[in-house]
């Protein structure tokens, strides 16, 4: 066992494995795996890079996904989310996943097809094979789901990829659960370079808890100017551990209501997102009684740039509002609407009220 892997089972043993079940740490993008360094404590690994060398690898056991999206800012990182107990990894279908006893982390993907009839079937069998396998494996409750798009805002066949998309997984959701809106995950789509669209997917054993930002029309809620089917998604997704709670913080643009607010202009629409982040972290914190905590709470932050040339504005505004101890990625990337120039998600840990 390295030691790396050897420092997660210590401190696993030290709280009782009484742990949260994954972690998320950014490490320098090095040829070297995260198995080489963590054994088999990796649930999965994403990497970024604007031309890959791979589009996906088959030759680890752990899911390993290559965006093709480039970093703008530092060095190149990697995400690696780790288990604090050892990982299954197996692969069903064109799913690979790895998951211990409480969660699960699956990547798959596919070549976007020239039609768009073949597109929307392709990412609904897709979604129905996640879904699928998610029932299957005891893994039913969907936490977090990463789309990377190519083409994410050109027309197909007189409509937009991303509409498509949306009115493919709608058809997916719509097919396999009752009741929609309680089991929609916190979600991004964004645009990349490749040819493959990517879809990256973390579960749980136990239902997570979703929020909606009282600033914002519910995405499932949007008129249809916006597309034949709404986006489903959930604003936020809370997971309730023992001793710590995680709040994941879906792909954040400057809307307020429905209608994209401050066209044009990165900076005010950094300033947007950051208050619409904000007021979710207070949404969510008074839902489970405790003290609002601010934008100092997030762990690590993804900060999506339409045009590269916004960097150093972006940057200003979110080291401004969040400060020292977030870490962020910046990554150049195609957004949903073709008004908005900047998209965030974000990552944080909430304690348990006492």
């Amino acid at each position: 066992m390295t030691s790396k892997a050897s420092k997660l089972r210590s401190a696993n043993d030290e709280q009782g494995g009484d742990c949260a079940p994954l972690r998320l740490i950014y490490a320098p993008d090095a040829d070297d795996s995260a198995s080489e360094q963590y054994g088999r404590y990796v649930l999965g690994e994403i990497r970024f890079a604007s031309t890959p060398t791979i589009t996906h690898r088959e030759d680890f056991d752990y899911p390993l996904v290559c965006v093709p999206t480039q970093q703008l800012l530092g060095p190149p990182v990697k995400e690696i989310w780790l288990s604090p107990t050892p990982v299954e990894y197996r692969q069903q279908a064109d799913i690979r996943f790895g998951n211990n006893d409480q969660v699960l982390f699956g990547y798959t993907h596919f070549t976007l097809p020239a039609t768009g009839e073949s597109l929307e079937t392709q990412i609904q069998r897709r979604y129905d094979a996640m879904l699928e396998l998610l029932q299957s494996q005891g893994y039913a409750h969907l936490m977090r789901v990463w789309n990377y798009l190519p083409r994410i805002g050109d027309a197909i066949e007189g409509m937009e990829c991303y509409r498509r998309f949306c009115r493919a997984r709608h058809h997916a959701f719509e097919t396999f659960y009752e009741q929609l809106i309680p089991n929609l995950p916190a979600t991004s789509v964004l645009g990349t370079s490749g040819t493959d669209l990517q879809i990256v997917f973390l579960a749980s054993r136990s239902s997570p808890y979703h929020y909606e930002n009282p600033r914002q029309v519910s995405a499932y809620h949007y008129p249809q100017k916006y597309g034949p089917k709404s986006p489903l998604f959930a604003r936020a997704t809370l997971v309730r551990w023992n001793r710590e709670h995680t709040l994941f913080i879906s792909g954040t643009a400057s809307i307020v209501g429905h209608e994209s607010q401050h066209r044009g202009d990165a900076r005010a629409q950094a300033e947007e997102i950051l208050r619409n982040i904000e007021e979710l972290i207070a949404h969510v914190a008074q839902s489970i009684g405790m003290a609002t905590p601010g934008l100092g709470v997030v762990r690590q932050l993804r900060v999506y740039l339409r045009n590269s040339g916004d960097l150093g504005t972006v940057r200003q505004i979110v080291e401004g509002r969040l400060g020292a101890p977030a870490q962020a990625v910046y990554l150049q990337a195609g957004i949903c609407r073709r008004e908005l120039l900047v998209e965030m998600e974000a990552l944080l840990g909430l304690e348990k009220p006492t």
